[in-house]
């Protein structure tokens, strides 16, 4: 049970939860009901949790994987059975059966037994505060007496100023949409922020999830390389978006034959350099942005959008080309210090001293905002310069139509329209699988921010509720300043 063999063969299971589920101990029948924990087989940041339930028929549960503590992915448990003080159950995925007595109120000891494997000693701890991480979207949410209620969001930052909603429709939109995210409409959302008129006026966690976390931002990285490309050409790092690849990179001999030639700056960023796309294969090569660019061509360079982290990763080289720095350090020295972001993690998938370009920075929602306010107002933060007026507006802008109806792309940045007819606003995407959002719509001076964990629920679904709803924010009330500790205005 313990053997990597067994843990390789799991695929990553995703359930959709209803929050009906309860959660702490079975009434009555014994001290099994609730949530034990046991260790994984190699990783001490991964533990499972199987979480038993009491019914009419008899007992049963549910499986779940947690890394550093939260939610990783979900599997199925069947053939539970409860004997005196013993547990068994069955693992359909492992094709292993469990076996354990109760020793304490907290404590099963006992273990797997796998096919073909030794009998695995596996100690079962409870662990009843899971249910916040893993079933609950807010703690008591399944308690049929639950109600959400709105608070100002606390602790205001420099250059993030917080206030209370300013008007009725804005308060409407918040209840109505963190209610629907709460009842698990939108899958699992783990954070929810609105910045509007400059404030952050709404700031929600969801399972257990708080707003020191860093999250993975996944493709939302894209644009952060979006805006690193525009720093570097205002710096004149970069000369023009229109600069052939091969003299951007001069080291690959092959760039300069056709139809390579024809590849410039623009295509990577429009992602449509015409290069043959296989994101997996890309990720998985010893050597990225070798791969990336000794990928054939399919399509003539500027003529069809296909949507391609290899692209991204290329920009990496070109940053690095064009600079003298890793995209990371670079980001922290142009982008991230001037906006007051001061922990993020981009060491995921670094090669060769490249972090990944097309989707492994993680960070906090709150520093997802900065990034927005940023590009909401026109490139400066705190009154100062941090990136042109003149990138944003081209980057930001329809470039290329895509395969997507209603959807157009930018320079790494997406152009969406949320809701539809009379009510209908656009808005600058910024687009990670999983519900990592940033939407920034201008007609409305607001900044949307979201995290997830849908990699198997739509990650696109909580759009469709912003966009059913954004009208209410139409409301031109402005809203109530907090000021900082030393009593300034932010």
């Amino acid at each position: 049970m313990r053997s990597g063999n067994t843990f390789r063969k799991l695929p990553c299971l995703f359930l959709c939860l209803l929050n009906t589920l309860s959660c702490g101990r079975g009434n009555g029948t014994n001290d099994f009901m609730g949530f034990w924990q046991g260790p994984h087989p190699e990783s001490p940041e991964k533990t499972f949790v199987i979480y038993l339930q009491s019914h009419d028929d008899g007992p049963s549960a549910k499986g779940f994987w947690r890394h550093l503590g939260y939610y990783d992915s979900a599997f199925g448990v069947d053939s539970v059975r409860i004997a005196g003080d013993s547990l068994f159950f069955f693992v359909p995925i492992w094709n292993c059966r469990y076996s354990g007595r109760l020793r304490t109120a907290g404590t099963i000891e006992g273990g797997f037994s796998c096919p073909e494997e030794p009998f695995d000693p596996v100690a079962l701890e409870k662990c009843d505060d899971a249910a916040r991480y893993l079933i609950e979207a807010k703690p008591g949410c399944s308690s049929l007496d639950f109600r959400y209620v709105y608070t100002v969001p606390a602790g205001a930052e420099p250059g993030l100023a917080t206030a209370a909603l300013g008007s009725a429709g804005d308060t409407l939109f918040v209840e109505t949409l963190i209610g629907e995210i709460i009842q698990g409409g939108y899958g699992r959302i783990n954070s929810f922020l609105l910045i509007k008129n400059g404030s952050l006026v709404c700031e929600e966690y969801f399972y257990g999830y708080s707003a020191t976390v860093l999250h993975q931002i996944e493709s939302v990285t894209k644009s952060v390389t979006s805006l690193l490309i525009g720093i570097a050409m205002d710096r004149g790092s970069i000369a023009s978006i229109d600069e052939p690849l091969w003299r951007l990179l001069p080291q690959y001999e092959h760039l300069r034959t056709a139809p390579y030639r024809e590849i410039t700056l623009r295509h990577l960023l429009t992602m449509s350099a015409g290069f043959e796309q296989n994101d997996q294969n890309v990720f998985q090569a010893a050597d990225r942005i070798e791969y990336a660019l000794h990928r054939k061509l399919v399509d003539r360079p500027g003529s069809t959008f296909r949507y391609d982290g290899g692209c991204t990763e290329i920009l990496g080289a070109v940053l690095r080309e064009g600079t003298g720095m890793f995209a990371d350090r670079f980001a922290q020295e142009y982008l991230f210090a001037p906006l007051g972001i001061e922990h993020v993690d981009w060491e995921i998938l670094k090669q060769n001293g490249y972090p990944c370009m097309a989707g492994s920075l993680r960070m906090r929602p709150r520093d997802m905002a900065r990034l927005g306010t940023l590009v909401l107002n026109g490139g400066t933060w705190r009154g100062a310069r941090v990136v042109s007026q003149d990138w944003l507006y081209r980057s930001t802008a329809k470039q290329l139509h895509t395969h997507i109806t209603g959807d157009e792309y930018g320079f790494q940045w997406w152009r969406i329209t949320l809701g539809s007819g009379d009510q209908a606003v656009e808005a600058v995407w910024a687009n990670g699988l999983g519900s990592q959002f940033i939407y920034i719509i201008p007609a409305l001076r607001t900044v949307i921010v979201t995290t997830g964990h849908n990699y198997e629920y739509d990650s696109w679904a909580i759009s469709a509720g912003i966009g059913r709803l954004c009208h209410l924010l139409r409301g031109q009330a402005p809203a109530r300043t907090v000021t900082d500790d030393s009593g300034g205005r932010l």
